[in-house]
């Protein structure tokens, strides 16, 4: 064995150096050789680093903000920010020049010890730098301040446009309102399309924005084209200098703007006649357009607060219609009664000894709840007067605050000044409605979503029911549902109009509806558009939307929709459920599992509807069902209608004691039975 020398070698991990003694090879080059000493560096992988970067909470426009973010090597952080036009950085300051999400990275590069760090990111809210929100107007709108049965209502506010013959209804709503149309419409040729069209942010705000030729096709075609916009929605970008829009916007209980995550978008305070005016003028440019109405989401918007806790609408305009309200309601309270039923003291500036029209309006509402520790959760019990301002629901008659002027005062403006617009400039009726159960329209037109709480009795009602294994529930009736809305619209409208409804989106429904199998897809049409008819509510078909779900032409439903349509659109079909009232009648079926309703028309004949709910993965037929209900007189024909049949027939039957009976041969889906 040869001789070996020992040599010195440094090696180096981090920041340390061991040195240490090894015997060196006498022939390896580089050792030294001879017995001389000899040095030789190992590199080693570069060790990891994390990045500490604390979360930043919601700041105002046109501040500045220190950032601070530590790495676990000790090695200077650098910042980014990927969201330039709302927070640009500097060093280690962020400078908030508007209102959004401002979403900054923290990152470190690394050396020659330590690999670069993983960069961290994170999002806050920049709010609009206000003054004030919402200006109020000089006095009490025009309608008037006060109490439901106090608030005049103009008679001008009623439509007259003729809603018969509206019987299939298609959803689609077109995204790009310039865009050439959805071809589906015009292959369905649904009756209705409820709301083609919705303003968002500035497109929709001047007539360039619009592909007009749309709705001049549809109206060809025989369709009936409801264009639309959002009515509480707001963009900062939608004026051109910020006082305008500090003057519109809705503001919570601390006078702050309020701003809904992800699209980081604020409510426009229905409050504002300024604001209005201006969603009045978006509805105007597309009437000009040829539209035969115009569809308002989420009108009550203002009030609901970016975490639904209903902190918002506390804005100067909504405060001081609230004083108006107030006077209005107790104006025979003394100074010590305002103190001693409400809390209410002088210094909180509710003064209802002068003028109708100015009584109430200089209430410092916000202060009133600063005071009492209430401006972070106004609407909570020990405040007595969270009663009197209420929680928006669909009742205008149900004595608060929010409710009563939401409807009676700023609704109403809203629908009237459009209706006589229509009819001085063109001579017609505008058709009007809005999302969910609104006084005042030509037709409901609601979004079915979860917690709307449109089941019987103001429950919540899952709209598309589904198994443990995710599949249709089919067991399950809508029926219950559908005739709650039904009543529930003749009790705020006060009148009978034509109720129809839709799959909102996005929703908890429309995840649903779309994570079943296209079959049961199918189905849930074929079970549900019946049964909605079945009680007089007309349930759109789902064509198009605009947050990239897939189309019923990518979902394989178009030709079964197309098929529908022509079966309901049917001259005898379609008038089945023409003003058809419902009837207290119980219909008596041989088999478990069938939901039922007795309707009357108009001409005395008697409608039985049959929807199957015998259902797993499909519809199980049932046979030979024998069906009982009452009719007055003797028929002298039923007819049997269904669209699994091939064509409508006449059945045997048999009647006694005020009772028909019939045998059904085979019910899949949906069966009506027609006395004449």
């Amino acid at each position: 064995m040869p001789p070996r020398d020992s040599a010195t070698q440094i090696y180096r991990f981090g920041r340390q150096e061991i040195l240490a003694t090894l015997l060196c090879p006498l022939m390896i080059a580089g050792c030294g050789g001879s017995g001389s000493p000899s040095q030789m560096t190992i590199s080693q992988t570069p060790m990891s680093q994390t990045i500490a970067f604390g979360a930043i909470a919601a700041q105002t426009a046109g501040a500045s903000v220190v950032l601070t973010a530590t790495s676990s090597s000790g090695l200077p952080v650098t910042f980014a920010s990927t969201t330039p036009v709302v927070c640009a950085i500097s060093g280690s300051m962020a400078s908030l020049n508007a209102a959004g999400s401002c979403t900054l990275q923290a990152s470190q590069a690394g050396n020659s010890s330590y690999a670069a760090a993983t960069t961290v990111s994170q999002s806050f809210i920049v709010n609009a730098g206000l003054t004030a929100c919402a200006t109020p107007s000089p006095a009490n709108p025009a309608a008037g301040s006060g109490t439901y049965r106090q608030i005049a209502i103009n008679p001008n506010v009623y439509g007259t446009g003729s809603t018969s013959g509206w019987t299939v209804f298609g959803f689609s709503q077109e995204g790009a309102l310039n865009g050439p149309g959805d071809p589906q419409v015009l292959e369905m040729l649904p009756n209705v399309v409820p709301r083609a069209w919705a303003r968002w942010d500035t497109d929709g705000t001047h007539a360039s924005d619009y592909n007009f030729g749309y709705p001049a096709q549809a109206k060809t075609a025989g369709i009936v084209f409801i264009g639309g916009t959002t009515a509480t929605v707001l963009f900062p970008d939608e004026f051109p200098v910020a006082a305008q829009f500090e003057s519109q916007v809705s503001c919570n209980a601390q006078g702050q703007p309020v701003i809904h995550s992800p699209l980081n978008f604020y409510r426009g305070s229905m409050a504002s006649a300024a604001y209005r005016q201006y969603i009045v003028a978006i509805a105007e440019l597309q009437i000009d357009g040829g539209v035969d109405g115009v569809f308002f989401d989420e009108v009550s918007g203002s009030y609901q607060g970016a975490t639904y806790d209903n902190n918002e609408g506390f804005d100067d305009a909504d405060v001081a219609d609230f004083g108006g309200f107030l006077c209005a309601k107790y104006p025979s309270l003394s100074a010590a009664q305002w103190q001693s039923q409400f809390g209410i003291t002088a210094a909180d500036n509710l003064n209802c000894s002068t003028t109708a029209a100015l009584a109430g309006r200089t209430f410092n509402y916000r202060g009133y709840l600063a005071r009492n520790g209430w401006q972070t959760a106004p609407l909570i019990s020990s405040n007595p007067l969270a009663a009197e301002w209420g929680v928006m629901g669909d009742d205008p008659q149900n004595g608060t605050f929010t409710n009563t002027y939401l409807y009676l005062v700023y609704w109403q403006d809203i629908v009237v000044t459009l209706r006589n617009y229509a009819r001085q400039k063109y001579g017609r009726e505008i058709y009007l409605t809005a999302n969910g159960i609104y006084p005042f329209v030509d037709l409901q037109a609601a979004g079915l979503f979860d917690y709307d709480y449109f089941g019987p009795g103001g429950s919540d009602q899952d709209f598309c029911p589904l198994t443990g294994s995710g599949d249709l529930d089919g067991t399950q009736s809508l029926m219950p549902a559908f005739l709650y809305m039904q009543q529930q619209s003749a009790y705020v409208a006060g009148r009978s109009v034509l109720v129809s409804v839709f799959i909102d989106w996005p929703s908890g429904p429309m995840s649903r509806y779309l994570s079943l199998p296209s079959s049961e897809q199918q189905d849930y049409w074929r079970m549900y558009v019946p049964e909605a008819y079945a009680v007089g509510v007309h349930f759109a078909m789902h064509l198009l939307d605009t947050v990239g779900d897939p189309t019923a032409t990518q979902l394989g439903l178009m030709p079964y929709f197309d098929k529908a349509a022509a079966f309901y659109k049917l001259p005898a079909h379609a008038a089945l459920y023409e003003n058809a009232q419902n009837l207290t009648g119980v219909v008596n079926v041989s088999v478990a599992n069938v939901a039922t309703n007795l309707t009357g028309l108009s001409d005395r004949r008697t409608v039985a509807h049959l929807i199957n709910h015998n259902y797993s993965k499909g519809f199980q037929a049932q046979s030979a069902v024998v069906v009982s209900f009452p009719v007055a007189n003797a028929p002298t024909t039923v007819t049997l209608v269904s669209p699994d049949a091939s064509g409508d027939t006449s059945i045997p039957f048999t009647y006694a004691n005020g009772q028909v009976q019939v045998t059904v041969p085979q019910l899949v889906s949906y069966v009506a039975l027609v006395t004449k």
